[in-house]
């Protein structure tokens, strides 16, 4: 019998569209011999469910064409006529194709650890931290692992006094720096800044994303090197590393995904061009892998300095593109049915009680009292 899968994609995020492409390519490679597939879209806060399998329905979505479903105890349902609500679905697993928001940073793991669902990303607390770039800046330190110098500045007070920001960032960090969001993807709002003007234009876009920015050091000459992994239920998978090339200061927004709607080879060398360094980047990807407990595919970017031989990790993505599919030797049809089955055996594996048999409430007498 074909396992059940719901395949989760869409929510509230600025890389919604993104979203949507992955989970097309999910369903188009997928092995359906071996499981029965259901798209599962987020959209507002809501799942939807019925025709939302093909590419064009999501140019000008549409809700009322849709059915809107609801999960209650493990179970997909929708509603009918009158109120009812019937069950269409008990997945076996959740394969989360969502970037960024929702979907990515922790909220929809909790969701589905709840209803008892297993799924193919790392869990709520790794999700929530690796969202977060302070919150991820610190695991690394602690870790040992190098990270370039960086302040964190929170919306509020920014606007409350420009100039006392601008002056406090100036103070611990050198010029050029870079501004990012802390809890966004896919290069969105984030900007260079070689000067005191350029800074508050770069926090002026970053704050319109969120209201905590990550302020760092930019290094003068560097290479982006991308490495992914994922557990195949038995051993991490270190797949091939790669470096994105781009004309700009950073591998931007539309380096990443406007070349012909996909990640594009002719924008990426496979190996990075690194020399020997490419052996620590997959050392320290599996490291990463395995020490913060991941699940499903994570891609782990970095910033190479050839010149001084240093390393520095820059990010991780739970939910990566593509799913990071065209970094591993093997096909997508086999990468997706390795993660499955290595979620599945997972959650299996963990399971532990959840009750605990006490006379707590038997010796309790009203009030704040107990029994003595």
């Amino acid at each position: 019998m074909r396992k059940k899968i719901a395949l989760i994609f869409g929510g509230r995020s600025l890389e919604h569209d993104v979203s949507i492409i992955t989970a097309m390519q999910v369903l188009a490679k997928i092995d359906k011999k071996k499981y029965h597939v259901e798209p599962i879209y987020m959209k507002d806060g809501d799942f939807f469910v019925g025709w939302v399998d093909k590419l064009d329905v999501f140019k000008d979505f549409d809700p009322t064409k849709h059915k809107k479903a609801f999960l209650l105890k493990g179970d997909f349902y929708v509603l009918r006529k009158r109120g009812v609500i019937k069950k269409i679905f008990k997945p076996d697993v959740a394969l989360i194709a969502c970037h960024g928001g929702e979907g990515e940073d922790g909220k929809l793991q909790a969701m589905l650890d709840i209803n008892g669902i297993p799924y193919t990303s790392p869990d709520t607390l790794q999700s929530a931290v690796c969202m977060d770039k302070e919150f991820s800046k610190r695991v690394f330190e602690n870790m040992l692992l190098s990270i370039l110098p960086y302040e964190t500045v929170k919306r509020e007070e920014y606007f409350e006094d420009k100039d006392k920001i601008v002056f406090m960032l100036e103070s611990f960090l050198a010029y050029p720096l870079i501004v990012k969001p802390a809890r966004l993807g896919s290069s969105i709002g984030i900007s260079v800044a070689n000067g005191r003007e350029e800074l508050k234009d770069a926090l002026d876009l970053a704050c319109k994303f969120d209201d905590k920015i990550v302020v760092e050091h930019k290094l003068d000459d560097f290479v982006e090197v991308n490495c992914a992994a994922y557990c195949d239920g038995t051993n991490i998978v270190v797949g091939k590393t790669e470096q994105p090339l781009t004309a700009n200061d950073f591998l931007t927004f539309a380096d990443k995904y406007e070349q012909g709607g996909k990640m594009s080879g002719h924008v990426r060398v496979s190996p990075a061009n690194i020399g020997s360094l490419n052996l620590i980047v997959k050392a320290m990807t599996e490291r990463i892998y395995r020490d913060l407990d991941m699940n499903g595919i994570i891609r782990v970017d970095y910033l190479v300095d050839v010149e001084r031989n240093k390393v520095y990790v820059n990010e991780v993505n739970t939910v990566p593109g593509s799913l990071a599919f065209y970094l591993f030797d093997v096909d997508f049809k086999t990468l997706l049915s390795d993660v499955v089955e290595a979620s599945i055996a997972r959650k299996i594996k963990r399971k532990s009680a959840t009750t605990f048999k006490t006379n707590i409430l038997a010796n309790f007498k009203g009030g704040n009292k107990l029994k003595k």
